[in-house]
């Protein structure tokens, strides 16, 4: 296994992000699919107007659109390292690029809304910047996160076992570890959802994440011959095709 270090996993986090921009919004069906599930959850929590609204690792703005979309009177600012990301956004959208691997930037301050949707997994201690940004709410603020739980790709991870090769995803959340410095009172809402993506084959189910720019992994890439070995040994529906399974943990943290 190669393993880098923090700031060289991060340029290539941020090279694969920038290089998916222009195509990112085509592809994040899953993205797409939770966006949607956060903003139902805005809308039974109906947060304070007072204080700024921020989407964290805005990516081309799939989720900010989507609240500005629901609540016409206000806008969401968003925050992503990948410039490019950022140029798929409206123009009329207040954009700043910021690597979410540091402190928020000192602006940031009295939000009745942070959200941040299928990012913080990326980030190189995500514990610490989830206090650093419940730190910026307002009393009555909340923060919405949403990311994948460890218990995600089971296929993959079976079918890596069958034929002995490691298993190259990237090894994701325990939600108990990563709310372990909140209180109980402030953990307001947490679920976990099921969700199954369906593919012709094993070969553009890993195409799926290079087209979302989510193939950042510390494992060796796979050869020609690991990959004709997966294909045979995935499982398989009825029809041939494979899935890949994915649970997802949307938690709300408020301040009191």
């Amino acid at each position: 296994m190669i393993e880098m270090d923090n700031k060289q996993w991060n340029e290539k986090i941020k090279e694969n992000f920038n290089d998916a921009a222009y195509r990112y919004l085509e592809y994040s069906n899953i993205q797409k699919f939770f966006a949607e599930k956060i903003v139902q959850l805005i809308k039974e929590l109906n947060p304070k107007k007072k204080g700024q609204w921020i989407d964290l690792g805005s990516g081309p703005g799939l989720l900010a659109d989507e609240i500005e979309k629901n609540f016409s009177y206000q806008k969401v600012s968003r925050i992503d390292f990948s410039k490019k990301m950022l140029l798929e956004n409206k123009l009329s959208s207040k954009k700043i690029i910021w690597d979410l691997n540091n402190d928020l930037p000192p602006e940031i301050n009295n939000c009745s809304l942070l959200t941040s949707n299928f990012c913080i997994h990326w980030l190189n201690n995500p514990e610490k910047i989830l206090k650093n940004w419940f730190s910026k709410l307002i009393p009555g603020g909340f923060l919405i996160i949403s990311y994948p739980t460890k218990d995600c790709f089971p296929e993959w991870k079976e079918t890596c076992r069958k034929i002995d090769i490691e298993y190259s995803g990237l090894h994701f959340l325990y939600s108990k570890d990563l709310l372990k410095d909140f209180k109980p009172n402030e953990i307001y809402y947490s679920e976990k959802f099921n969700y199954l993506e369906n593919f012709e084959d094993v070969y553009k189910l890993f195409r799926s994440l290079i087209n979302v720019g989510a193939q950042s992994s510390n494992s060796k890439r796979k050869t020609v011959r690991e990959l004709k070995e997966m294909q045979k040994f995935w499982p398989k529906n009825y029809n041939n095709t494979v899935n890949l399974s994915w649970e997802i943990d949307i938690q709300i943290i408020k301040k009191s």
